[in-house]
């Protein structure tokens, strides 16, 4: 649907004309065509590799399927709402499939678990090992025991492990060197941002839904990156064993990357500075008037 969201607006604003120009020349609209182009890709990628997880019989994939869901829903509605624009009001001639689409893909983000939920639950079911392993150590600290210090220390070792350690992320093409720096330094700062979470939170994170919802998002976004990743490699890789040995550039991939990474930045940084509580009072307020 998205590559068909991608596939009508470049038609029109290949032949449609504004001021003398094509639409294609405006970069408003070369912006949500690039958009559309590389939430296409993503999707494409992110579905692929979810697909492979169970086809390899893996029996727990059950984050990757939500991430999958809330991701791809999240991103045809914005596909669909984009070509709409470019089209003007002539998107909703019946002729055209994309009122049609409008209306049909807005059920996708409430039907097989609403995205708030979905949301929610990836955050969660993500946030348990570590969460446990935390409570390991609290609960230690309570109530000594032989036992008990032996599996804190094991946790203890083992976040500390994860948290001073950035991890690798291997392709097998060199012009990808740099993003795949950059996501093993995005994954690692995730991850100490997660475990500064669950000790400033505890067991109060478990209601925090607005908390909740930038775990997730950039957890999804970590994800998205790097299926993008993977898939740009592969092809590339596919490029120089057919003879091609200066592949193009995917500047799909390539924007995906980088607005990704920008995306990813911005959901950890708005664990600290955000606007939660004057939101709270606010929505507490319109409630209380009506």
């Amino acid at each position: 649907a998205a590559k068909t969201c991608l596939r009508l607006a470049i038609e029109h604003a290949k032949t449609r004309k504004q001021f003398n120009k094509t639409l294609g020349e405006f970069h408003l609209v070369k912006k949500k065509i690039a958009r559309v182009a590389a939430d296409a890709y993503a999707m494409e990628a992110m579905t692929t590799i979810t697909a492979s997880l169970i086809d390899r019989g893996l029996e727990d994939y059950m984050v990757e399927t939500a991430m999958l869901k809330v991701f791809t829903t999240e991103r045809l509605w914005e596909a669909i709402n984009d070509a709409f624009q470019i089209y003007g009001g002539s998107a909703y001639f019946v002729d055209l499939p994309l009122e049609r689409m409008l209306r049909d893909a807005r059920i996708n983000q409430i039907g097989e678990g609403s995205n708030e939920v979905l949301t929610s639950f990836i955050a969660l079911v993500g946030m348990r090992g570590p969460g446990m392993e935390f409570k390991e150590i609290y609960d230690t600290m309570l109530k000594p025991s032989r036992a008990g210090i032996g599996r804190a220390w094991t946790a203890g070792m083992h976040r500390l492990g994860a948290t001073v350690r950035i991890p690798d992320v291997p392709v097998a093409s060199a012009e990808l060197g740099s993003f795949a720096n950059q996501l093993g330094r995005l994954i690692w700062r995730f991850n100490f941002a997660v475990n500064r979470a669950l000790i400033a939170y505890r067991e109060p994170i478990l209601d925090m839904q607005l908390v909740q919802e930038r775990i997730a998002g950039a957890a999804m976004d970590l994800f998205a990156s790097t299926c993008v990743l993977s898939r740009w490699d592969s092809e590339l890789q596919l490029a120089r064993r057919n003879g091609d040995s200066s592949p193009s550039t995917n500047s799909a991939a390539d924007l995906f990357m980088r607005q990704s990474f920008r995306r990813i930045r911005d959901f950890l940084a708005g664990l600290k500075d955000n606007d939660d509580k004057t939101l709270m009072a606010a929505a507490d307020s319109a409630l209380a008037d009506h």
